[in-house]
């Protein structure tokens, strides 16, 4: 029998016997490895039996292995070996540095134990781990060089801020159970570095420039030693370490604690590597690891940290990276207009961004916060928890066996225990409260049909089926394969761009695009179409994508990317981005939804806002692969002469505003669109059209240039803003139809502030405007009976929603009521 077989024994008496024949050699073995086992049990992990052995020992000695602690849970370790180790790797790429973030931490630490933060938290090195890399940063990017004794007073002041905004943010982030992250080191250091800046004359920091031209990159240049050698330097510049072998102390500490976070963070560095290289960054900063300590921090984090570790979470950990990797280079692209560093904002949006995600997925299991500690722990929870539910369900399956049937499966002959027209009444919709009216009045007297009224019926019984949103039309491709539910999901998801939940104007608006553009129209379509099997992998809700709730925003995507792209049409390799970018949309809507739930706010089209805003500023106009239009601020005053206003064109910006909705400039494509609503709502169409209407006469209040009117530039926020307010979400009342040329209005004059802030980035203003605007005007609250808010869950085109207020309405109920 070899040492490393398990005896599985039948009787008790069998392991003794067991032991009794075991030679003693093995014997002396077998307990020499349990003793070596035991004693790798102490230092691994959380080392708490070493915590709890600490507590009755004197503060001071306490503080150490707290401070120790903080040290290592910047890597999301919590073990003061581990941390003892870093700060030895700390030690050899610079000795000041090490000084300044063991102040940084201390600091930090004792602050949040003046302000009685919680103690277990503390111990735990919670309210520490800012500060050392607060410390460690404002030593990296002092301008005044190493050993310059008066950094150590900012340092600690900026150390104290950190268990303050540690605090504020747990407050608030506990309303959906999620972690501060790095957010207090970012948020502190930003505000120091800017306040600061390089011509400071006591405390002068680092230039940062924005890149100003194409980089030249040679690729038979490359040198895959140093690529490879990038893997541990990422490692070590999560601590704004650049030395290799620094890096590798690191992944020595991480492998003492946990493995599994020892392989997450070297498979992140690996991924921000090669996301670097796929959008042509200078090798130089390759080399160095900037695009890698991002990556790797929030690759732990979904890799098992506060996901438990599955082959799905696994590859969700990786496209986090990669998430991170891309969102890491626009923000680096921004934040450089303003002279700052990108610090670890792209991991901490990206993780937050990536837990935010609900799924029906069991195998995505997000950890309560309470209960996260190492990887290997957390598995070991996520299967007991598992176990649990599914012994949980067999117990139930078997009580309900035992029970008695009731009657329920054999219909004796008495009375059903529902009738039918109980069963009518308690599915109370917008559909059919006008049949729950009929039948309450009691029956109507026999009337004779004339042919003309029979045909009447008949037509309007057709024209409802392919107005609104085609209720029996979706129902009747339930039970159809999935290629085919999927074109009607991608149809919805086009034409819920405008708020229409129809495949028909879908379809029209398809049409409108090939006019357009046939290039734009696949960009779209691959958009839209990525959206959607994204949010079915995810596990997200059937009926929202089967709404087309999850294609919209890819669809704008698509186009978007395609619009602004500088490489003119049919370069095919954009499709590649296009697909990428379009496969965050799900999850940013997944996560937005999250957030807002809590005020029953809808995401709008945030998720195109975020994602093409990333997209184009990580690229911009000097990328190599995928260059994109260039955006410059205004720079002088417009030279306008009124008598130049031609009042054809203006009129004829009103349906070139609507086609702007989705980047189009034809005014053709524009009345297709307009058709494509009328279809749907004719409520949907006149308010859009009204929007566009006020953009353009908003455009003209300004003295905005012509030609930007002309082109609808001025119209396409308005119209989508006065859509939603004037029917969509308000029901519509003559106050709420004030109220949507209003929120026009004020998303026209928005969108001229949002518009210029932006060109200082590159970066359009997108739908920003619109999204504010009516985000805005949803959050009102009023007394007012003729501004209701609709309960989302009720929402549906804004005919139904008028409907369905007035039955409330009539019932003397809220409308608020779900």
């Amino acid at each position: 029998m070899e040492l490393g077989e398990i005896v599985v024994t039948e009787l008790p008496n069998e392991r003794e016997l067991y032991k009794k024949d075991m030679p003693r050699a093995q014997d002396l073995l077998w307990r020499s490895g349990n003793w070596i086992h035991h004693s790798f049990g102490y230092l691994t992990g959380e080392m708490n039996e070493y915590g709890e052995w600490m507590k009755s020992k004197p503060l001071i000695v306490q503080l150490v292995d707290w401070i120790l602690r903080g040290t290592s849970q910047v890597m999301f370790v919590n073990n003061p070996l581990s941390g003892l180790i870093i700060l030895v790797g700390l030690f050899i790429q610079s000795p000041w540095w090490m000084l300044t973030g063991c102040t940084g931490t201390t600091v930090s630490t004792l602050t949040a134990l003046a302000l009685s933060q919680d103690r277990s938290s503390i111990a735990a090195g919670l309210h520490g781990y800012n500060g050392i890399l607060a410390g460690l940063l404002m030593a990296v990017y002092s301008d005044k060089g190493d050993y310059y004794w008066w950094l150590l007073p900012p340092v600690a002041v900026i150390s104290m801020a950190c268990p303050v905004l540690s605090s504020a943010l747990g407050s608030i982030f506990s309303k959906w159970d999620l972690p501060v992250f790095t957010l207090p080191f970012n948020i502190v250091v930003t505000l120091y570095l800017a306040a600061t800046g390089h011509y400071n004359p006591f405390f002068p920091t680092t230039l940062i420039k924005p890149i100003a031209a194409v980089p030249n990159i040679t690729w038979s240049d490359i040198n895959v030693p140093l690529l490879l050698q990038s893997i541990p330097v990422g490692i070590g510049q999560v601590y704004g370490c650049g030395n290799p072998w620094t890096g590798g102390i690191f992944l020595v500490a991480l492998l003492i604690s946990s493995p599994l976070i020892c392989l997450h963070a070297a498979i992140g560095s690996a991924v921000g590597m090669f996301a670097a290289l796929s959008i042509a960054s200078p090798f130089d900063s390759i080399y160095l690891g900037l695009h890698n300590y991002n990556c790797a921090l929030a690759c732990i984090a979904i890799g098992g940290m506060f996901y438990a570790l599955t082959w799905q979470t696994h590859v969700l950990s990786l496209a986090c990276a990669l998430f991170c990797a891309y969102s890491g280079a626009a923000l680096a692209n921004a934040l450089s207009v303003l002279g700052l560093p990108v610090c670890t904002w792209p991991f901490c949006l990206s993780a937050l961004l990536f837990l935010l995600i609900t799924s029906q997925n069991p195998a995505i299991y997000k950890m309560p916060l309470c209960q996260v500690t190492h990887p290997e722990a957390n598995r070991i929870y996520y299967l007991r928890m598992r176990r649990r539910a599914s012994e949980s369900r067999r117990e139930e399956q078997k009580r309900r066996e035992q029970e008695p049937s009731d009657g329920s499966g054999v219909n004796s002959g008495g009375t059903p225990l529902c009738t039918p027209k109980s069963r009518h009444v308690q599915n109370v919709n917008m559909e059919n409260c006008v049949d729950v009216k009929i039948e309450s009045k009691g029956e109507r007297m026999p009337m004779k049909q004339n042919p003309l009224s029979t045909g009447g019926k008949s037509f309007c019984r057709a024209v409802g089926y392919l107005t609104g949103d085609m209720k029996d039309f979706g129902t009747w491709l339930k039970d159809k394969p999935l290629v085919i539910q999927l074109l009607d999901w991608v149809l919805r998801g086009i034409s819920q761009v405008m708020f229409v939940n129809n495949p028909l104007t879908g379809l029209v608006i398809l049409a409108g695009l090939l006019l357009q553009n046939p290039w734009w129209t696949l960009t779209g379509c691959v958009g839209t179409l990525v959206s959607t099997l994204t949010a079915l992998i995810l596990g997200q809700d059937r009926s929202a994508i089967a709404a087309g709730l999850y294609g919209y925003n890819g669809v704008l995507v698509g186009l978007l990317m395609a619009v602004f792209s500088a490489d003119g049409d049919y370069n095919w390799w954009l499709l590649l981005p296009v697909a990428l970018v379009s496969m965050t949309c799900p999850i940013f809507t997944s996560a937005l939804s999250a957030v807002f739930s809590k005020w029953d706010l809808p995401v709008l089209t945030l998720p195109f806002n975020l994602a093409l805003t990333l997209y184009l500023a990580a690229s911009g106009p000097h990328n190599l692969f995928f260059p994109t239009t260039v955006i410059r601020p205004a720079m002088a005053t417009p030279n306008i002469t009124w008598a130049d206003a031609e009042i054809t064109m203006l009129l004829q910006s009103i349906p070139v505003g609507v086609g702007q909705v989705y980047g189009c400039d034809n005014p053709w494509t524009g009345g297709i669109f307009l058709i494509g609503l009328f279809i749907s709502s004719p409520l949907i169409c006149v308010h859009t059209v009204i929007g566009s209407a006020v953009g353009m006469l908003a455009g003209l209040s300004l003295a905005t240039p012509f030609s930007q009117i002309y082109s609808g530039l001025w119209g396409y926020n308005s119209s989508l803003s006065c859509a939603a307010i004037g029917g969509m979400f308000l029901a519509l009342t003559w106050q709420t139809h004030l109220l949507a040329m209003a929120c026009a209005l004020f998303s026209a004059y928005l969108g001229a502030a949002v518009t210029h802030v932006l060109s200082v980035f590159g970066v359009p203003s997108g739908t920003w405007p619109f999204c504010l605007s009516a985000l805005t005007f949803l959050l009102m609250t009023t007394n007012h009976s003729g501004i209701c808010r609709l309960p989302l869950s009720k929402v549906t085109y804004p005919e139904a929603n008028r409907a369905y207020y007035l039955m409330m309405k009539k019932h003397e109920k809220p409308c608020c009521e779900a």
